[in-house]
């Protein structure tokens, strides 16, 4: 596809789309534009070179790739972009990443993926969204002591394990169909808002109900 020049808005703000054919091109133009969010869509196996990335890493805060890019070259030119604050992987990608490499990163949401590397390393998080998470437990996350925001979603854990000292103001758990200890919930000093949905070995939501006074519950069975 040629250059996409068009300027389109999420919640994130103003963002450009950038196709993989003519990622050279859209980097250039965001470059020209200084527009701090990007949005990556594959349309064809034409090679995708990072290093384009070093044109932008003054500015360059958002990226979202919203498919499966393969074919990159200088992958570790990536790490150029310094000032990323949020990361979006909507597939599962190909490439290795080291969240933890991003030392502004404040806001991950990924479909997991065995590259999708050290992210209980990266500190600086505010904000995690895990889908198809492996593990039976959130003990990587223990060390994550910025982490406000957690949703996992269709996800393998049995035990929220490894979340009790963190700041969470937000914790929402969808479709985890092995998921039955939530013990550590009732030690979330700081939480807020607490969605479970169709976590269907979930039975016992005593626990749940003695939080309702200063949580925003919602349960959905």
């Amino acid at each position: 596809m040629s250059l996409d020049k068009k300027i389109r808005e999420n919640l994130d703000g103003k963002y450009l789309t950038i196709y993989s054919d003519s990622f050279k091109e859209g980097i250039e133009y965001a470059s020209e534009l200084k527009i701090n969010q990007v949005q990556i869509i594959l349309v064809s196996e034409k090679e995708v070179d990072f290093k384009e990335f070093e044109k932008v890493g003054d500015f360059l805060k958002i990226i979202s790739f919203v498919s499966v890019v393969g074919n990159i070259k200088n992958l570790d030119s990536i790490y150029s972009l310094q000032r990323i604050e949020k990361l979006y992987f909507q597939q599962k990608q190909k490439f290795k990443i080291d969240i933890s490499k991003f030392p502004k990163i404040e806001y991950l949401g990924s479909e997991y993926w065995k590259g999708l590397i050290n992210i209980n390393k990266a500190h600086s998080l505010q904000g995690l969204l895990l889908l198809k998470y492996p593990n039976v437990n959130l003990n990587e996350l223990s060390e994550l002591k910025k982490l406000q925001r957690l949703h996992i979603y269709s996800s393998k854990i049995e035990t929220l394990a490894g979340i009790e000292k963190l700041p969470l103001k937000d914790l929402s758990l969808a479709r985890n169909n092995a998921l039955e200890n939530i013990g550590a919930i009732k030690e979330l000093k700081k939480l807020k808002e607490l969605l479970i949905e169709k976590c269907k070995k979930i039975t016992d939501y005593t626990l749940i109900d003695s939080l309702k006074e200063k949580v925003d519950v919602r349960i959905i069975k």
